[in-house]
């Protein structure tokens, strides 16, 4: 029987069950990688058991060749995919890509929530349209609570696993905010960018700096 599940208030009882603390249950297995052509549209596994992507890649032959067991989706303007019996557990989280929409409320939740299923044995998907922001969140969330990884290493190892992952800047505040809940400290900061002409994570400068110097080389050349 599949469990679906929109509001996160009725899911905190099975998110926060008591479970041993450890991480070598389900991840000893060798991780699954099914790659598309373009990498928005390809399954990133972040763990053996945790996986990362766009709503392209959601299909029931993609699940099931991943043994996928609960999909959280964080795209709310999709109609929901069809799943195979094999996922027992859907999360539907009504949350838009803004950087207004409220993260933070929902992060302890869901990040228990793929805890508890990977220390069941089960294994996770968490998508939203493109796997970039609203997902990458999300997961970042799992991540910093229970990998025991700071907030900047967290970034750094998704985006080893996908490049294109980018959390929008207001919910990059509420990360930084979540850190300091689970953690009790902050690893990265918010600056102000001349060339966003916005605050944005520090761990995104080198990014704009980047599209910076590609801009200007490329006018340098038309004269």
């Amino acid at each position: 029987r599949r469990r679906v599940y929109t509001d996160m208030k009725i899911l905190t009882n099975f998110a926060t069950k008591e479970v041993p603390e450890d991480h070598n249950n389900n991840d000893n297995a060798p991780p699954t990688t099914l790659t598309d052509t373009s990498k928005l549209f390809s399954v990133s596994p972040v763990t053996p058991a945790l996986f990362l992507s766009g709503a392209p890649a959601v299909r029931e032959d993609v699940l099931v060749s991943l043994g996928v067991s609960c999909v959280i989706s964080a795209a709310p303007e999709l109609p929901p995919p069809p799943l195979p019996p094999q996922v027992s557990l859907v999360l539907r989280l009504p949350l838009k890509d803004q950087p207004t929409e409220d993260l933070l409320s929902q992060l302890h939740t869901v990040s228990d929530t793929i805890h508890q299923v990977i220390q069941d044995g089960g294994r996770v998907l968490v998508h939203c349209l493109a796997g970039v922001s609203r997902s990458a969140a999300l997961v970042l969330a799992y991540l910093v609570k229970h990998r025991d990884l700071t907030l900047r290493s967290a970034f750094l190892q998704l985006r080893a696993c996908r490049p294109a992952v980018r959390p929008n800047s207001g919910f990059f505040r509420q990360l930084i905010e979540f850190e300091n809940q689970t953690r009790g400290t902050s690893s990265v900061e918010m600056v102000f960018n001349p060339a966003a002409r916005a605050h944005i994570p520090d761990l995104y400068e080198a990014d704009y700096q980047n599209t910076l110097c590609f801009i200007n080389n490329r006018n340098f050349g038309k004269h």
